[in-house]
Order: structure tokens, then C-alpha cells, then sequence
């Protein structure tokens, strides 16, 4: 009876550890921007790099799913296995078409490229055209990226407003398609911006914070992981989810200056790391899960990034806008 005991409490201490794991199983949403386009080296991935990206990936068992059926799995709650990868691309530069698109079909990985239509409604020559985006349609689906690729933060609301139609009719006149996904141009977004998009009733909004997607996460608020040339990929993979509840830049900022940080998350968490732009990484307690810290430091970009990162590796970002 012992021994049946010891058993049985083995296998219920070897499910809860299973199932915890689960709950911080999750995917990576990757978002690239120009292909083998060596003239802008930030945001530009060599395609033997990309190759070994795909080849990382293939070798070390990693699924890589369509956006539509991550965001299924988010919606359903259904939990994510830890070695799961979605593809995304920023702004619609004709370099995808002309040296990414190929290795995407090889490997067979899909995609979803997220246009800014103004750029090509006027054949800018750096982007794609309509024709291009018909083709790759057949291999991939296609996100808003707004209208004219604009700082929406800073837009009154009738053109935010505008900015989010426009690209929408763009597509759908064009293309045949109703969107169903966006991506905020810069990666910049507050509460105001999140709620006028999601008015427009798309399936899941994306963000491009540094952080990793769990069956918990907000639809309207998905990370994703910027992958460059020298991207550190293995790292960038090893982020867990943190789900937080940060105070809204409104509250935090006045006048270009960092007043206060203050987060929410698991009741378990006590010790973490905080990074803030500019300023570097500190060690912080949390009291039940809570953070407040009263501040008085000037934002030093137009984009400034706040992380809580906790020692196993889940890890929570916000961006604020100068």
C-alpha cells in the first residue's frame, strides 16, 4: 500500500510539473523586414542568414505555424507547445519578394506581411506593388500596416481613424481580401491607439515588444521578436510568457519624464530585473506581485522600453512614446 502511495504521489508531482510547464509553453512571433538588402543593416537579414534561421529551426524540432492558427489556438485557449514559431514582415519592401519569398516556398514556413498601402499606391521604389502581393498572397496571408505608415500615437482621431480605413479598403479593392490582422506601424501604440484599432474588428492586433505568446495573452496586444542579421536567436527563442498588467503611459509620463513603473503579474513572482531605456537593467522586489517604483527620469528616445524579466526567463515589455 506504501509503495502504491509513493507511486501515485510521484505521478500526481510529475503531472503538476508537466502542467506547469505548460502553462509557460508558448510561441514566438518573429517579424523580419528587408531581405538581403545590405544598404539598411538594422532592420536587414542576409539570406544565408535567413537560411540558418530556418535551418535552426527544422533541426531542433520547432513547429512553425500560420498567424491565423496561433491566434486560433490563443482564442480557444488551447496551451502552446514551447517549440512553436510564427512568421511576420514589416511594411511590404519589395526585397521579400525579390529574395525572401523564395526560401519561405522552399522551406514551405508560412507568413503574413503586414503593407502600408500609401507606399504602394504610389509605387514608392523601395515596396512592393499590387501584383507582387497577388503572388504572394497564394504563399502567405496579408495585415494592415495602416495607410501611410504614420506615428498613430500622435494622430488626432479622425486621421488615426482614417489611417486604419484606408488600408483596410486599400486591401480589399486591390487584393479581394478582408483583413483580419494589424501591426502597429514603429511598433508604437497606448490604450487609445489599441482601442480605435480594435474597433475595426480585427481578429488580433500585434505589437513588436520583445516577449513571447501564451494561450493567455491579450489577442489585442500579441509580441512579436524583431530578427535582424544579428539577432541573437537562441536567446530570442527562450523568453517565456509573463502575463502583467502595466500602469498606462497617461499615468506614468508627464512632460517627456518617467514619473513611475508600476506592474502587475503573478503573486509567486518576489524578484525580478526591470530594464528601462537609457538606464539599464536593476534588480526590483515585488510585494504579492506588485511593483511601484516612483521615478523621475527623462525619456531618453521617441521610443523607450520598459521590461520586467524574471529569472526563469519570462519576460514582459511596454513601450512608451516620447
Amino acid at each position: 500500500m506504501k509503495k502504491y502511495i509513493k507511486v501515485t504521489l510521484f505521478i500526481v508531482i510529475f503531472i503538476l510539473l508537466l502542467l506547469s510547464h505548460r502553462v509557460y509553453g508558448d510561441a514566438k512571433i518573429l517579424v523580419f523586414h528587408r531581405f538581403d538588402d545590405h544598404r539598411y543593416p538594422s532592420t536587414n537579414i542576409s539570406n544565408q542568414r535567413l537560411r540558418e534561421v530556418f535551418e535552426y529551426l527544422k533541426d531542433n524540432g520547432y513547429q512553425v505555424l500560420s498567424l491565423e492558427e496561433l491566434v486560433n489556438q490563443v482564442e480557444e485557449g488551447t496551451p502552446i507547445d514551447d517549440r512553436t514559431v510564427a512568421f511576420t514582415i514589416d511594411d511590404g519592401y519589395k526585397s521579400f519578394y525579390e529574395n525572401g519569398l523564395e526560401i519561405f516556398k522552399e522551406y514551405n514556413y508560412p507568413f503574413t506581411i503586414f503593407i502600408n498601402s500609401k507606399a504602394i499606391n504610389y509605387k514608392y521604389g523601395d515596396f512592393l506593388t499590387w501584383e507582387q502581393l497577388k503572388e504572394i498572397s497564394r504563399y502567405g496571408s496579408i495585415g494592415s500596416h495602416s495607410y501611410g505608415h504614420k506615428h498613430l500615437t500622435k494622430l488626432p482621431l479622425e486621421e488615426l481613424k482614417s489611417e486604419v480605413q484606408r488600408s483596410i479598403d486599400d486591401i480589399y479593392n486591390n487584393l479581394g481580401i478582408k483583413v483580419k490582422f494589424f501591426s502597429y506601424p514603429y511598433g508604437e501604440y497606448d490604450n487609445r491607439v489599441k482601442e480605435v484599432v480594435k474597433s475595426f474588428g480585427f481578429k488580433a492586433i500585434f505589437n513588436q515588444n520583445l516577449g513571447a505568446v501564451s494561450e493567455q495573452s491579450d489577442l489585442f496586444d500579441l509580441d512579436r521578436i524583431a530578427i535582424g542579421e544579428d539577432s541573437n536567436l537562441k536567446l530570442n527563442l527562450s523568453y517565456k510568457y509573463l502575463k502583467v498588467k502595466w500602469l498606462d503611459q497617461a499615468e506614468a509620463v508627464e512632460d517627456d519624464r518617467l514619473l513611475k513603473v508600476e506592474v502587475r503579474t503573478s503573486p509567486d513572482i518576489e524578484k525580478a530585473q526591470l530594464y528601462i531605456s537609457g538606464y539599464g537593467w536593476r534588480k526590483v522586489e515585488l510585494e504579492e506581485g506588485t511593483l511601484s517604483l516612483d521615478l523621475d527620469l527623462s525619456l531618453k528616445y521617441s521610443r523607450n522600453r520598459v521590461f520586467l524579466k524574471t529569472y526563469d526567463n519570462r519576460i514582459a515589455s511596454q513601450i512608451i512614446v516620447k
